[in-house]
C-alpha cells in the first residue's frame, strides 16, 4: 500500500495474526465483517472520554506540542456517553465468546455514564481498577490526575485466569506518545490481557 487516501472507511486489514478495521465501532456491519465466524473472549476498549482532552490541555503545554484533538472525544453530556457506550457495546455483543471479560478505560467525569451504558447494553459491570501512573498530568483540575480508571466486568458469564489480582496496578506512562495523547503501556495491557485470556484466544480493542 503505497497511498494514504487508498485506504478506506469500511477497510479490514489482515496483519499476521491480528485484524485492523478503519472505521466506527459503533458500526454493526463493520464489526461483523472484521470478526466474520470468530468470537472474542476478551474485550479491552479505551474509547474516547468524551471530555475533550486534547483542547482542555491548551494552554498547558508548548506550541511544538501542540496534538490533533481526538475523534469523537468532544464534550460530551452524559445523556451522550451513556448513548455513545451503549451503542458500542451492542455492536460487540453478538461477538462475545459465552464466557468473557471486559475492560473499558475511563476517567473520572464519564466514570458514572459508562456504568449506565454497560448496564443499559446488558453488560455487568462489577468494579474499578485503577491504573497509577509514574506521574501527574497536566490539566485544570485542582487535583492533578495521577490515575486513570478501568471498568471491569463482563457479558453474561465470565472467565478471569488468574486466581486473583490487585485493583491497583502500577506502571509508568509512556515517556513519548507522539502517536496518542493516553497511549496505554504495554506492560499494563499485557497484565490484563493474560488475566483473561490465553495464548490464541480473540482480542478486541
Amino acid at each position: 500500500m503505497t497511498k494514504e487516501n487508498s485506504i478506506k472507511i469500511g477497510d479490514v486489514f489482515l496483519l499476521g495474526n491480528h485484524r485492523l478495521a478503519c472505521g466506527d465501532c459503533r458500526d454493526k456491519k463493520l464489526i461483523a465483517k472484521l470478526f466474520a465466524k470468530e468470537k472474542a473472549k476478551l474485550l479491552c476498549q479505551d474509547p474516547p472520554y468524551g471530555i475533550a482532552i486534547v483542547e482542555s490541555r491548551e494552554n498547558f503545554s508548548s506550541t511544538k506540542n501542540k496534538r490533533k484533538p481526538i475523534a469523537n472525544d468532544h464534550l460530551q453530556s452524559e445523556e451522550e456517553y451513556i448513548r455513545f457506550t451503549v451503542d458500542s457495546l451492542e455492536a460487540i455483543k453478538p461477538f462475545l465468546e459465552r464466557k468473557n471479560s471486559v475492560y473499558i478505560f475511563n476517567a473520572d467525569k464519564m466514570i458514572f455514564a459508562l456504568k449506565i451504558g454497560m448496564e443499559k447494553a446488558g453488560f455487568k459491570f462489577t468494579q474499578l481498577i485503577i491504573w497509577v501512573k509514574n506521574h501527574s498530568i497536566i490539566g485544570r483540575m485542582d487535583y492533578l490526575p495521577q490515575h486513570e480508571l478501568i471498568a471491569y466486568g463482563w457479558f453474561g458469564q465470565y472467565d478471569f485466569l488468574r486466581s486473583k489480582d490487585k485493583s491497583v496496578l502500577v506502571f509508568p506512562r509512556p515517556s513519548k506518545s507522539k502517536a496518542h495523547p493516553t497511549m496505554k503501556p504495554l506492560g499494563l495491557l499485557r497484565r490484563i490481557i493474560l488475566n483473561s485470556s490465553k495464548i490464541g484466544d480473540v482480542v478486541f480493542d
